[in-house]
């Protein structure tokens, strides 16, 4: 029994040090999962007393606003019914003003001539100053009140209405908000003026501010429009609202709460404080009466501060066992580790590109690194020939890269690349642009004179990309300038074109065409569209024209088809743009479109009609829409402006 124990002694302390580890290993798991369900709980609790703190704020500021509220529609009724004279208006008013601690001020603005028939203003307005009440008449030429959104709106809407935070400029001179009621003749119900309250946001400012949430934690109130109205950052009031500090800070988050906050919904969410550069968490409530909305942060570290702790606590005890169990396995593994070192060298020697090291014959090793070893020698042959493999590989994709660049440049070659290209002439302006989306491309331009009035232009789109498409755009380019004659029509020239393309075409490939002749006398351009996108005339009263016309479909899918032909008229100054789908169709990172509807409303804007700005405006367009995204498909743009018409 004895020397059974001795034998078994080796395997029983391996069998120790396995258990131990795995005790550590589901300690560290224990660790991990009771954080996570306490940190679950902890928001839990978080959300909901946030929550019971932000709306009880709120309710207290709609009391007190729903009390407020109460002031001017009873004045309304008072106004409407009775006629006073301006003492007992004013009297009314200051009593107003002194009897609800509130309001600051509290104006009726008449509508002009309404109150003395000589008088366009006149809208007294009492405001607390201090301990006193002071009187001020709003109505002068510097600040005409019936402009003014807290007039205006109520005026035009027929109701009362909350004011966005403004700057009382012309009255008390504070930021506040303004209630506003109309008010109306009884005898036709004409409007007779607008009564209104003010309160100052130094008593929102003030109610927000005892919102204590940690150390760094805080509360701020933003508008209807998402104007911040209180904040702990002064430099926020009225000058930001939550969409500029989104933008400004590039926190596209922020600007998704924002607008969830002015739809009137509530939340509880992760942010980053933009103040404190704090993670944490965001409760926000809406307060339905007025449209504005009340934030609450919590800071996170605050926030689990405590759970930190213990955790931390608990980590170093499970280190120090790590510690305890990594002394013993060194221990343990010094005398088995030897041959692993003598192979680590051998792998280092091999990883710096010695293949023909010799790995020695390890003697009095365990079967594991025997096997190992083997392992090793077994990687340095395959190795040596995965290097000769590689190199055989290498030479061949750059070989082929070569030629992709060769093509490229052939191809490029074949079409006008020299702008302007008719310096002589002051009758038109042409500039055009091709970038392929890979080394070759399938789309295609082309313009050159027939005569010395007579210019063909075209622009062309091959289906599919790379080598194929880019051998059927220089096929293309060339019957287009084989089969076109001095006076043959543009639509018998694109059905030549056909007839040759469907001949032998076995990979059913085609191309979308429009091919034009200008007319540099009468300005007249006869076209024929083959399946292409539409072009557009920016006209010289900057307005933007869409020839919204097919004569047929793609050239090179059926042989025998007859194309359309068409005609429109081009004044003095006016420029046609072609372009290819690789414009509209261009995607950005998260595979959005480009759209014709961008490209319509860049063009609107143009007002230059220099075809290269034109031309470069909107190649730079595409590009900042694309953004990092991979280029979808080839772009080109040819742009012509006719300068003369006789």
């Amino acid at each position: 029994m004895k020397m059974f124990t001795v034998r078994n002694k080796g395997i029983t302390f391996k069998y120790s040090i396995s258990i131990l580890s795995v005790t550590i290993l589901i300690f560290c798991l224990f660790l991990i999962y009771n954080y996570d369900i306490s940190k679950k709980i902890l928001l839990e609790n978080v959300e909901k007393n946030a929550e019971n703190l932000t709306v009880s704020k709120v309710n207290e500021i709609e009391g007190v606003l729903k009390a407020v509220r109460k002031i001017p529609e009873t004045q309304k009724s008072i106004l409407q019914n009775f006629n006073y004279r301006s003492g007992e208006l004013f009297k009314l008013m200051k009593m107003t003003v002194e009897t609800n601690s509130e309001v600051f001020g509290s104006c009726v603005a008449y509508e002009p001539y309404s109150f003395f028939k000589d008088s366009l203003y006149f809208a007294p307005y009492f405001y607390k100053s201090g301990d006193s009440i002071k009187y001020g008449n709003l109505g002068n030429e510097n600040y005409q009140y019936f402009y003014w959104d807290w007039y205006q709106i109520p005026k035009e809407l027929d109701k009362a209405f909350w004011s966005e935070p403004y700057y009382d400029e012309g009255g008390a001179g504070v930021i506040m908000c303004s209630y506003s009621v109309p008010f109306y003749y009884n005898e036709d119900g004409k409007l007779k003026g607008i009564v209104t309250v003010d309160i100052s946001l130094k008593w929102l400012e003030k109610i927000i501010s005892e919102i204590k949430i940690y150390e760094t934690g805080y509360a701020f109130l933003i508008s209807g429009n998402g104007t911040i109205i209180t904040h702990p950052l002064e430099k926020f009031v009225l000058n930001e609202t939550i969409f500029s500090i989104a933008e400004e800070n590039s926190i596209p988050k922020l600007r998704d709460i924002g607008r969830d906050m002015i739809s009137k919904n509530s939340d509880f969410v992760e942010y980053t404080s933009v103040m404190t550069k704090k993670d944490g968490w965001l409760f926000y409530a809406p307060m339905k009466s007025t449209g504005w909305s009340m934030g609450v942060f919590i800071p996170s570290d605050e926030l689990l501060a405590d759970l930190s702790n213990l955790n931390r606590k608990l980590l170093l005890m499970g280190i120090l066992g790590v510690l305890l169990l990594l002394f013993l396995i060194i221990f343990i593994s010094h005398k088995l580790t030897n041959p692993l070192k003598k192979l680590a060298k051998i792998t280092q020697t091999i990883g710096v590109g010695n293949f023909n090291v010799e790995i020695p014959f390890l003697a009095n090793t365990s079967k594991e690194i025997a096997q190992l070893g083997d392992s090793i020698t077994k990687m340095q042959k395959e190795l040596r020939n995965y290097i000769k493999n590689l190199k055989d590989t290498t030479a061949a994709k750059e070989k082929i890269e070569s030629e992709l660049k060769i093509a490229h440049d052939i191809q490029q070659g074949i079409i006008p690349k020299i702008f302007p290209p008719f310096p002589e002439r002051e009758d038109i302006d042409l500039y055009a642009v091709l970038n392929p989306a890979r080394d070759v491309g399938g789309d295609l331009y082309d313009f050159f004179f027939l005569d010395d009035y007579r210019i063909c232009f075209t622009v062309g789109d091959v289906s599919g990309k790379g080598v194929p498409a880019s051998l059927f755009m220089a096929i293309t380019r060339t019957l287009l300038r084989a089969k076109t004659e001095k006076n043959i029509s543009v639509n018998k020239i694109v059905e030549k074109i056909n007839i040759d393309l469907c001949q032998g075409n076995e990979n059913s490939m085609f191309v979308t065409l429009f091919l034009g002749i200008l007319d540099a006398k009468t300005g007249i351009v006869e076209y024929c569209n083959a399946g292409h996108n539409y072009p557009y005339i920016l006209r010289n009263d900057n307005k933007l024209e869409c020839i919204k016309e097919t004569h047929g479909t793609p050239i090179g899918i059926f042989e025998n088809i007859n194309y359309g032909i068409g005609k429109f008229q081009l004044a003095k100054n006016d420029t046609i743009i072609l372009y290819t789908d690789g414009i509209t169709e261009a995607m950005d990172i998260e595979n959005n479109l480009y759209t014709d509807e961008r490209l319509i409303k860049l063009l609107t804007d143009i007002k230059d009609h220099n075809t290269e700005k034109i031309t470069n405006t909107i190649v730079a367009d595409v590009k900042d829409f694309v953004g990092e995204a991979d280029p979808s498909d080839d772009i080109t743009i040819l742009s012509l402006t006719y300068y003369l018409k006789k």
